[in-house]
């Protein structure tokens, strides 16, 4: 078993890391890496999410805990890793969290550095490269020089699987108030954690759902499958309401048990 199937000394797949509930945490060839949402303070707004950063091997012992990621960052950082994941980007994308000092840099993958399609970026490796600068004893003043982590497809996908699980664990409850509008996370079929935002108009839509949209370039209308649903207010939506696009419609019972049997393709991306 290798050290990318091990967490905690066991089997990692996404079924276990669902029901045990352990901490994004990779092991990167004798380096452990752990950047997990821990719960908020009490009384806290929620605008800051309180994370722990640990890095650890034979040289290195640094741990960190404090609200230096807003919300916002984060959910855009488990985001951006399922898009690489379902190979939406063509070339390499860049995140930074200043606060943290952190940065997280995207590598799809080419062929002798040129562009691939979409499908065989979905198929074959893709990097992400966390760049941690780290901080002093004071917790304030940064110490100067870069520890850089390296992960791959697999990795990738086990750590932003946990995270987004602890985000949603964290955060789903702690919405302000509730908004007016609301927003359904979809995923294309068989990408599910790849969200991209639509607004449910008639505010029927739950979270499981399958629903009909608009995606891609050519507006394609086609089947989705619902990641999460949130009511938000005028100013906290992630898109302005007026012009973001829109659920069509539930899809139908035969519809949603075709897919589920899996044998129609008349609904695959």
């Amino acid at each position: 078993m290798s050290a990318l199937d091990k967490c905690a000394g066991k089997t990692y797949n996404k079924e276990n890391a669902k029901e045990s509930g352990k901490m994004a945490k990779i092991d990167l060839q004798g380096t452990e890496f752990i950047f997990s949402v821990l719960p908020l303070k009490f009384l806290s707004k929620g605008f800051w999410a309180r994370t722990e950063i640990c890095l650890k091997n034979e040289h290195v012992f640094y741990n960190e805990i404090g609200e230096n990621v807003s919300r916002e960052e984060l959910e855009e950082w488990i985001f951006c890793m399922f898009r690489l994941l379902a190979g939406a980007y063509g070339e390499e994308y860049s995140l930074s969290f200043e606060k943290a000092g952190l940065a997280v840099d995207f590598y799809p993958y080419t062929e002798n550095g040129s562009k691939v399609s979409r499908e065989l970026r979905r198929k074959n490796d893709c990097v992400m490269a966390i760049r941690l600068l780290m901080r002093g004893a004071d917790k304030k003043s940064f110490l100067g020089g870069v520890y850089t982590l390296m992960l791959h497809r697999k990795e990738i996908e086990i750590f932003a699987t946990i995270l987004q699980q602890e985000f949603n664990q964290i955060f789903d409850k702690r919405v302000p108030g509730r908004g007016k509008y609301l927003f359904v996370g979809v995923s294309p079929l068989g990408y599910k954690g790849c969200n991209y935002w639509y607004l449910d108009p008639l505010g029927k839509t739950e979270k499981g759902d399958y629903v009909w949209v608009r995606m891609g370039r050519r507006s394609t209308e086609q089947i989705v499958f619902v990641d999460s649903v949130r009511y938000f207010s005028d100013d906290t939506a992630p898109y302005p309401p007026e012009s973001v696009r829109r659920v069509l419609r539930k899809a139908t019972k035969e519809e949603m048990e075709k897919i589920e049997k899996g044998k129609d393709n008349d609904y695959q991306i």
